[in-house]
């Protein structure tokens, strides 16, 4: 990954984390139920991975690529479900901020799969 791309992708997980962290602030002053802490805590520690494994990638690991690339186009795709289901437990404030946190893991899942990305990572460089 070149150090533009992996600029920008620090910087969506940066903002993931970052958001994630303010919704549990927001959590502590709207009294969110078990639900709400839960997901708001698993999204802390998912962007901490993530943004491990940037570095990582950027380092030149294979593995730390395809666990980003793999959790950044799958995480979106649960986030879908959690903001479409009407009676789960999140309040809307935090539906709406999950779909911000899918947005922003969309656009790197969109980043890391270009096809020179991939190339650089696989395992003949083909």
């Amino acid at each position: 990954m070149d150090k533009k791309l992996y600029e920008r992708v620090r910087l969506l997980f940066g903002a993931v984390l970052v958001l994630s962290i303010a919704t549990l602030g927001v959590a502590a002053l709207a009294g969110g139920g078990a639900a709400v802490w839960i997901r708001g805590l698993i999204v802390v520690a998912i962007a901490i991975l993530l943004l491990t494994a940037a570095r990582r990638t950027y380092d030149g690991s294979r593995t730390a690529y395809r666990r980003m690339r793999v959790m950044s186009t799958v995480a979106p795709a649960a986030i879908v479900v959690i903001v479409a289901l009407p009676h789960d437990g999140f309040p809307v404030w935090m539906k709406v901020e999950q779909a911000v946190v899918g947005l922003l893991l969309a656009v790197v899942a969109v980043a890391v799969s270009r096809r020179t990305v991939r190339r650089a990572y696989s395992r003949r460089g083909e």
